[in-house]
């Protein structure tokens, strides 16, 4: 059986050691969460609180609707994304804030897999090496609900996170909103 308590302490340790690296934390909003899916919104944040990234990306099929269901989740539409810099454009600016960086997500293996499919949808591969950390993991160890099915920490949705660590920033489903309560979670964490 794993502790609750000694898995806490080594999850606050943890926090303060991602905290010391001077992490940016990053978000993104997407048309959805299938295999050719890609980001039509991103946020990068520093530790100090400094937006680094706030933008839409115009996706690279223009042409093909963002599906309802994801509007209904993030409210990005169309229009809002018509007039964004495509993807290419974006990376071209926003790579050096993450090369070399620690980049905190909640749920970083899906905001990774989202970058590697934007740069497929438009030609070109990932190549630089990014150094992602996984906030829901380490804040699944912290929170400390043994899942006996996954034989692993149960996983919480960033909103319940925030609201169960008493944070009164929303999950809003948008990158930057979404980019700021992570950074709170994460110092949260580091300051039990």
């Amino acid at each position: 059986m794993v502790n609750p308590t000694s898995s806490r302490i080594q999850a606050v340790q943890t926090a303060r050691q991602v905290l010391q690296a001077k992490p940016v934390f990053l978000d993104t909003e997407t048309t959805g969460l299938g295999n050719t899916d890609e980001i039509i919104e991103i946020a990068i944040v520093d530790v100090e609180m400094n937006i680094l990234v706030d933008s839409f990306v115009k996706p690279s099929k223009a042409n093909q609707p963002i599906p309802a269901a994801s509007t209904a989740i993030h409210h990005i539409t169309d229009d809002m994304v018509q007039s964004a810099p495509a993807w290419p454009i974006l990376w071209s600016q926003i790579r050096t804030y993450l090369v070399g960086k620690v980049i905190v997500a909640y749920n970083s293996d899906f905001d990774m897999r989202l970058m590697r499919q934007s740069h497929t949808q438009h030609g070109f591969t990932l190549k630089d090496p990014l150094q992602p950390y996984d906030l829901m993991k380490l804040y699944a160890q912290f929170h400390g609900v043994w899942d006996s099915n996954r034989r692993s920490w149960k996983n919480f949705t960033l909103d319940e996170a925030g609201k169960t660590s008493g944070i009164s920033l929303p999950n809003a489903h948008r990158s930057l909103a979404d980019t700021l309560l992570a950074r709170e979670l994460l110092i949260f964490i580091a300051n039990q």
